[in-house]
């Protein structure tokens, strides 16, 4: 979750560029802020379409704008969702094979930045049998899977339960610490301030 607020030297600056429009001040912040929460999306999932691969419209619909207020001079842009599937990202091949999967087995790869890593169990193993495979339901919807050892399918006892391999949340990508935003915060606080200079040419006119 991003906080976007200006401080009182902003509206002091403001203030005092508006001249007898002062008391226009926090309307000229409130539309600031709320421009540069809008540009703080968009620079947002393009980072994230750039760092990992995800589809920027997947990123995009996981996150919404709160808009800042005369009263609350605060907007909040936030992200929600749980973790991803890693066949959303990116995974080779991406072909459904009956009979247990791809003869050399499947790559998967979350960062765009590193090279894809073969999908089994203990990866560094020969001929490792619980390789990666892509499953495809009933339903039609495809992902990639994987026997878990020692438990069995409900539907069949036979045969070992497959679990679906899982990758970082939308909200993890864009995290503080780590993620995309790290990144992006210095262009988004001198988005602010160009924000803040061209409200108040517009309200001057």
């Amino acid at each position: 979750m991003i906080h976007l607020q200006v401080e009182m030297q902003d509206l002091t600056e403001i203030e005092s560029a508006l001249g007898m429009m002062r008391d226009r001040s926090k309307y000229v912040l409130r539309a600031a802020v709320n421009d540069t929460a809008r540009q703080t999306v968009k620079l947002l999932v393009d980072g994230a379409g750039k760092k990992y691969y995800m589809s920027k419209p997947n990123v995009r619909k996981s996150m919404s704008i709160s808009k800042a207020t005369v009263r609350t001079l605060t907007a909040i842009v936030a992200s929600e969702g749980h973790a991803n599937e890693l066949y959303d990202f990116k995974v080779n091949p991406r072909t459904y094979i009956r009979g247990g999967g791809a003869p050399g087995g499947y790559k998967g790869n979350v960062r765009r930045d590193r090279k894809a890593g073969r999908l089994a169990l203990k990866p560094g193993a020969a001929g490792d049998q619980y390789k990666a495979f892509v499953v495809r339901y009933k339903s039609g919807h495809m992902t990639v899977g994987q026997r878990v050892p020692g438990k069995r399918m409900r539907s069949d006892r036979r045969k070992e339960a497959v679990k679906t391999l899982l990758s970082p949340s939308v909200p993890t990508m864009l995290g503080h610490e780590k993620g995309v935003y790290r990144e992006a915060e210095p262009q988004i606080q001198e988005l602010l301030q160009k924000s803040i200079q061209e409200q108040i040419r517009r309200f001057l006119g």
